[in-house]
């Protein structure tokens, strides 16, 4: 049962982490279905295996540290569905209860009611409930706090499962073939493209890269891969240095490969054509390249390695067509584009100078459309449901409470394993403990500029990502080297 229970878990972790990025990002509401069903299949069988007679020694789950600030934002989340009295729902958010106030047709009509008409009709008096809830959508609260509980399942469980380190190892390999699989398939859709996805399903934008609907979560989700599979060739590249010349012919082959996909992967983000992606994983290469100097051998090494991963991945771009990167990367800030940095800026700009309206408990998780709809500035063609930018936005739809909360996780979670990650050099894993940790940091840079961690996939990688660096942080699990014995 312990075998058989292990591998059920590790497998539909690796057929999770290849449905999501393929299902369309797991953007539409059946592949989301398929993901949090699959995430809640795999607690199950893994509580089993926990539980079966014969493993009382496994039954106890060391502590992560995190459990208390998770619960306790997600209970903050289920708070905002409670009713409460209208007169508190005005002072804690304003603009939720000035959308809850009845609209009476009396005082708006031109033509002068009967006093007893007015107060008789319902068509002419709405009358206002007296509890109502603080989210403005309690249907779409709901919806986002059952996708936060799959990711913090998906990361607890990655966090207690993931206890030697061929375990993690596979994972990590599974990523990086997955991203390397995701961005050839964005590449060949590229240089063939028909106006639909897999050359099959129509999309309503011009947006869309590889299985994608949006280009910028394509860039959001291939960038955290790109420092896995660097620290990959670099762990290869370490290990044949450090043996003789039989087993370094086999170092060499993995070397080669898992620096081609990881330049392959760059290109693919490149034609992709979105800045913040692009800009955000060229910012964490330079962190991860300096930090890797640091644990290797050679740093003349390190460095002629990123010199020559540029060049591989500047004589792919140049073959299939520099002069469309350089032209749209240029050109793509037109004020007709919703998705231009300048229209940005003028929601947030929007975002701040309402904030009072729900400053102290929000709007209520997802619920950004229905709430922001009324102030939507004056050039933008349409509503915005989305902030693009995942920090604003959860600052919008949880106030200052539920913000300070999520802060406290996310500065305990840096605390713990984030930052003794980034300075650690002696740890058998040191490398990838780096490479999870840019990969982090990457998409946090990216999430200023856009929501990628409400995608899906996205978020779903996330907490793998996440759940990874938390079962690495312990030295005495073996050395990486065991993971590919055999």
């Amino acid at each position: 049962m312990k075998k058989l229970t292990d591998r059920i878990v590790q497998w539909g972790l690796v057929s999770l982490i290849v449905f999501t990025p393929f299902a369309f990002g797991t953007v539409e509401a059946w592949a989301v279905a398929i993901m949090e069903w699959g995430i809640w299949c795999l607690i199950v069988v893994a509580t089993v295996g926990r539980l079966w007679p014969g493993r009382s020694s496994e039954l106890h789950l060391r502590k992560t540290g995190l459990e208390i600030p998770v619960a306790l934002f997600i209970g903050y989340c289920l708070m905002q569905l409670v009713p409460i009295p209208m007169p508190w729902l005005a002072r804690v958010s304003p603009g939720a209860a000035h959308m809850y106030e009845g609209a009476s047709i009396a005082k708006a009509s031109p033509v002068a009611l009967p006093e007893a008409l007015a107060q008789q009709d319902p068509l002419v008096n709405i009358p206002t409930k007296p509890l109502r809830p603080i989210s403005v959508n309690p249907g779409k609260t709901r919806e986002r706090i059952l996708l936060l509980m799959s990711f913090a399942a998906v990361f607890f469980l990655v966090a207690h499962w993931a206890t030697e380190p061929r375990r993690i190892m596979f994972l990590l390999a599974a990523i990086t073939v997955t991203g390397f699989a995701v961005g050839l398939v964005g590449l060949v859709q590229y240089l063939t493209w028909n106006g639909k996805i897999y050359w099959l399903r129509r999309v309503p934008s011009g947006s869309a890269f590889g299985p994608f609907v949006n280009h910028n979560h394509f860039a959001g989700y291939v960038g955290m891969i790109v420092p896995i599979a660097v620290c990959f060739g670099f762990f290869f590249l370490e290990g044949r240095r450090a043996e003789g010349d039989d087993a370094a012919s086999d170092r060499w082959g993995r070397t080669g490969l898992a620096l081609f996909a990881a330049a392959l992967i760059v290109v693919a983000l490149f034609f992709s054509l979105s800045r913040g992606g692009i800009l955000s994983t060229c910012l964490s290469g330079l962190v991860l390249f300096a930090l890797v100097s640091r644990r290797m051998a050679s740093r003349a090494l390190t460095w002629s390695v990123a010199v020559a991963l540029v060049l591989v991945a500047v004589t792919f771009i140049s073959w299939i067509g520099a002069d469309i990167v350089r032209h749209k990367i240029g050109t793509y800030n037109t004020i007709e584009n919703e998705a231009s940095f300048r229209l940005r800026v003028m929601i947030w700009k929007t975002m701040i100078r309402e904030a009072p309206n729900f400053i102290w408990v929000g709007s209520g998780l997802g619920t950004f459309e229905e709430s922001f709809a009324q102030f939507t500035p004056p050039g933008s063609s349409r509503r915005w449901d989305r902030a693009h930018n995942d920090y604003l936005q959860l600052g919008w739809e949880t106030g200052l409470a539920g913000a300070a909360l999520f802060l406290g996780a996310a500065l305990t979670f840096l605390r713990r394993y984030w930052w003794p990650s980034v300075r650690s050099q002696r740890h058998p894993m040191t490398l990838f403990r780096v490479g999870v940790c840019i990969s982090i940091l990457t998409i946090a840079l990216h999430s200023i500029v856009d929501f990628n961690l409400q995608i899906g996939s996205n978020g779903f990688l996330f907490a793998v990502l996440c759940g990874s660096l938390v079962a690495l942080r312990d030295p005495a699990r073996g050395l990486a080297d065991e993971a590919f014995s055999g």
